[in-house]
């Protein structure tokens, strides 16, 4: 095996580790939830919701790299947009890219509040965001786990997706560190 071939692999994991938070967030029906859209078998629908999803929390991520005020969370912001932009990479390298529908109205609005907020106020509005986005992401993740219907690259994205979101979450709902 070479070095490039190595790298490939990581850059791949990398990118489909990223997958934990792209699924998070809403659904390409304004009218279903998010869980509902996890309820269903299609594989397109739950790609979709997972696609929509990963796209607010990029959104966000995008915001908080500029206006979040603690250190961490501008840290965390830079790899959460960094993996959001590697899963949609990885999704259309397997063939299974899919355009993301709009946001849903309760993002629309987070998005909308995250860009006039500031200071204290968009770092508490940004973590709770991209909380709701991870928990989201995870059911929504879960449920191309738990799908007969689900091809076997959504799934092995789901699986890597899963760890990474219960590892994000333990980050954002720890209490910020007084450094």
């Amino acid at each position: 095996m070479n070095s490039t071939g190595i790298l490939n692999r990581r850059t791949l994991g990398v990118a489909l580790a990223g997958a934990t938070l792209a699924g998070c967030a809403a659904s390409a029906d304004q009218g279903m939830t998010t869980r509902q859209m996890a309820a269903s078998t299609d594989p397109v629908s739950l790609r979709t919701t997972a696609v929509q999803g990963g796209t607010f929390l990029m959104q966000t991520a995008q915001l908080g790299t500029t206006k979040a005020q603690r250190p961490d969370l501008r840290r965390f912001a830079t790899f959460e947009n960094s993996e959001q932009q590697g899963i949609m990479q990885a999704l259309a390298s397997l063939g299974q890219a899919v355009a993301p529908p709009p946001p849903p109205a309760d993002k629309a609005t987070m998005l909308r509040n995250l860009q006039s907020a500031n200071g204290a106020e968009f770092d508490r509005l940004f973590v709770a965001a991209q909380i709701q986005g991870h928990q989201e992401a995870l059911t929504v993740y879960n449920a191309i786990i738990e799908s007969s219907g689900s091809p076997a690259s959504d799934k092995a994205v789901a699986i890597l997706a899963a760890d990474r979101i219960r590892e994000h979450l333990a980050f954002l709902q720890a209490p910020p560190s007084r450094a």
